[in-house]
């Protein structure tokens, strides 16, 4: 007897360790930036010495935790030449039923969803 239980509960670790390693990662895309790539004048700000467009970028996600209520986007830029970073963007309270955020809806809280705000910035 002792040797079934002892097998049955290696197969159930087995289960275990299979289901969380099948469990989905948290995917974000976007079609506007790209790892290791400078940022697209759309995207660059416009003032300061700099001249872009000044434009948030579009952002999609897949795959959030199970019972993920609400999301915060934030674009922090540990590199400014400020001494502690430069916080460019930040947004709250994105209900989790959305799955993107189109180009330049970091131009104002009603270009964002339902619920869902910008937080003061570095700006």
């Amino acid at each position: 007897m002792k040797k079934v239980s002892a097998s049955l509960s290696a197969l159930l670790l087995a289960g275990v360790l299979t289901q969380a390693q099948a469990a989905p990662v948290l995917q974000l895309t976007s079609p506007d930036v790209s790892e290791g790539r400078p940022l697209a004048a759309a995207q660059v700000f416009n003032g300061m010495g700099c001249t872009g467009g000044n434009q948030s970028p579009a952002l999609n996600w897949t795959n959030l935790p199970a019972g993920t209520k609400s999301l915060a986007v934030t674009a922090y830029d540990p590199d400014a030449p400020t001494g502690s970073g430069w916080w460019h963007w930040l947004v709250i309270n994105l209900p989790a039923s959305v799955q993107q955020l189109a180009a330049g809806a970091g131009e104002s809280d009603a270009t964002l969803p339902a619920g869902a705000r910008h937080m003061r910035t570095d700006y």
